[in-house]
């Protein structure tokens, strides 16, 4: 019985060995988010108000820089009195086309005046919503490349990074794809922290890098508290099997 234990724990060590299980099963990542942008203004106006500076939290929906649209908010103000005029005359011209006083063309005619006036208010409306640069995701600002009261145009603004939506990238030798699988667990340890964060496998990359050797994967935090993207950390791997 001992000579057979022996032997089948001998046999396990080599067959983990062949495997590549013989080394820690652990690698190194690096923390980065999903969401990350530089947003650009739609406008040429000057900037009134800048509510979050570097390095500040925002929700998402907030103001992250406010632009002076005066002339866009007149504008609109004009074409949807243009539109309430037009709406009265296409009321007045059924009135007469039913009196017999003017002809259907004449109404067709002020009815279109309406739809034009409709399709000029939605394009100022657009305007004045884009008077506001509102955060896309919940994050914090990376960089600011504007100042209050410069006048800017079509140009980045204001760099963004999502603090929410987190994942590890990971390099693993390439003979690791023999039991590595989506869903495959593995404990992060933050270097800059020393949190364990748990996760899993959530992307193999379809190709080997040939020089290296390597694959690439990522993987999905279970809890991104405390947690910021360029964060390095020892990824180690609980295969199923």
């Amino acid at each position: 019985m001992r000579k057979t234990a022996l032997f089948t724990a001998l046999s396990l060590c080599l067959i983990y060995s062949e495997a590549g299980f013989s080394e820690e099963l652990e690698a190194r990542s690096v923390i980065k988010t999903i969401d990350r942008a530089t947003l650009s203004g739609e406008l040429v106006a000057k900037i009134i108000k800048i509510p979050k500076r570097m390095g500040e939290s925002f929700k998402k929906g907030d103001n992250l820089l406010v632009l002076d649209c005066s002339i866009f908010e007149a504008q609109k103000q004009k074409v949807s009195a243009e539109r309430d005029l037009a709406k009265t005359k296409v009321k007045n011209a059924r009135e007469l086309n039913k009196l017999r006083s003017i002809g259907a063309i004449d109404v067709a005619l002020a009815e279109a005046d309406v739809r034009k006036n409709e399709a000029e208010l939605r394009i100022a409306t657009l305007n004045t919503d884009r008077c506001a640069i509102k955060a896309p995701y919940d994050g914090k600002v990376v960089n600011l490349m504007v100042n209050e009261h410069e006048i800017v145009g079509q140009q980045p603004l204001i760099e963004i990074v999502g603090t929410t939506r987190l994942e590890a990238e990971i390099i693993v030798p390439a003979k690791w794809i023999s039991w590595l699988t989506i869903g495959t667990k593995l404990t992060l340890t933050v270097d800059e922290t020393g949190k364990q964060i748990a996760s899993q496998v959530s992307y193999i990359s379809p190709a080997i890098d040939p020089v290296s050797q390597t694959l690439q994967l990522r993987a999905s935090l279970n809890n991104v508290q405390s947690v910021m993207p360029g964060m390095s950390a020892s990824a180690k791997f609980e295969p199923a099997n």
